[in-house]
């Protein structure tokens, strides 16, 4: 019978039958649930995390803010995000329902927002203002039929010089105080060659070299997927000085990971540890001003300098726009226009005539 093979009732299910087959949904999130008595533990382990995935009611006034944060974290447009960027978002709707979570949705306003971004500095208004774009957009339809986001525009920022570059001395000064053998040049030699972010180097060994030579990762930041020549002939604009550092690096390791940045225990290194550790490395090297960030930098400007184009540089790099790889490689244009093709005229360092 149906009744007892439905056991308890629960409520918001849809069901049809369709050739003697009975489906079941979850009416507000549209998931399938499988086709077993309601009292069945795998049937209410579905039907609960069915309910958790739900939107808020559509048409609830009085849903609030964190409600609609809620929304927004379980759309399918953060779903897609990548991991840096989800956990970013992640970290201002965090900040906003802290501040306001208990408001009503429905009654913030344009102003509302626009006093929040006002006392934050231009960057930090700038990731705020996507947090609450993403949660506006995400409950249209849903909570309200408008987005009190409209029309407010992000804060354009001062030019900075972000994380500055490393130049030869400072290679050659790390290079120079820390052996093969040691994590930190491991570290170094990986960014420096790969110019991947930290985020990313601290994923990179062995068994991502396929056997035709590449390393090949995918992006945390873009998800995007990158490969660089790894044991294999290099593009003439690659130094290979670089990748023979690289190679010396790995093969004098005192232990074998399954990741090339390790911690002295032997295990893999977190993100934000990673950064921190390296950095403090940096200082200890007695380079003042520099970051892993600034390797990255500088292997584009490398690459630029040795006569890459800008679409090379960033299938390298692994930058999705290429307005920053084309600052680079307009500087690295600039020093060629004002170098002389033939032998180059030095200043003599004597006072004679």
């Amino acid at each position: 019978m149906q009744g007892s093979r439905r056991g308890i009732q629960l409520r918001g299910l849809k069901r049809y039958n369709s050739g003697g087959i009975e489906y079941v949904y979850h009416r507000a999130s549209g998931i399938k649930l499988p086709n077993l008595p309601e009292n069945d533990p795998e049937f209410l382990a579905a039907y609960l995390e069915a309910s958790q995935s739900a939107p808020v009611a559509k048409r609830n006034g009085q849903a609030s803010l964190e409600a609609a944060i809620q929304n927004y974290l379980k759309s399918p447009n953060f779903k897609s995000f990548s991991t840096s960027y989800a956990s970013l978002m992640r970290r201002e709707c965090k900040k906003l329902v802290a501040k306001a979570g208990h408001v009503p949705f429905k009654t913030i306003s344009k102003s509302h927002v626009l006093s929040d971004l006002s006392k934050l500095e231009p960057n930090a208004a700038n990731k705020r203002l996507k947090a609450w774009r993403g949660v506006c957009d995400a409950n249209i339809g849903l909570l309200r039929d408008d987005t009190p986001t409209e029309g407010i525009k992000a804060i354009r920022a001062a030019v900075t010089l972000g994380h500055l570059p490393w130049d030869a001395s400072d290679i050659a000064k790390f290079r120079k105080h820390y052996g093969y053998e040691t994590p930190e040049r491991m570290a170094f030699e990986l960014i420096c060659w790969t110019g991947a972010r930290m985020s990313d180097a601290i994923c990179l060994g062995a068994g991502m070299v396929s056997s035709d030579g590449w390393i090949t990762f995918r992006q945390q930041k873009t998800g995007g997927e990158v490969s660089i020549p790894f044991d294999r002939a290099l593009p003439n604009f690659a130094n290979q000085s670089d990748l023979i550092h690289l190679h010396t690096a790995i093969s004098e390791r005192p232990t074998k990971h399954m990741t090339f940045i390790v911690t002295s225990f032997g295990s893999s290194r977190s993100h934000k540890g990673a950064s921190q550790w390296f950095a403090k490395a940096t200082r200890n090297a007695g380079i003042s001003g520099k970051s892993a960030h600034g390797l990255r930098k500088s292997r584009a400007i490398t690459l630029a300098e040795n006569g890459a184009t800008t679409h090379q540089i960033a299938a390298w790099t692994g930058h999705e726009s290429l307005s920053e790889v084309e600052h680079y490689s307009r500087a690295a244009k600039r020093k060629r226009m004002l170098s002389s093709t033939e032998t180059e005229q030095k200043l003599s360092k004597s006072s004679d005539p």
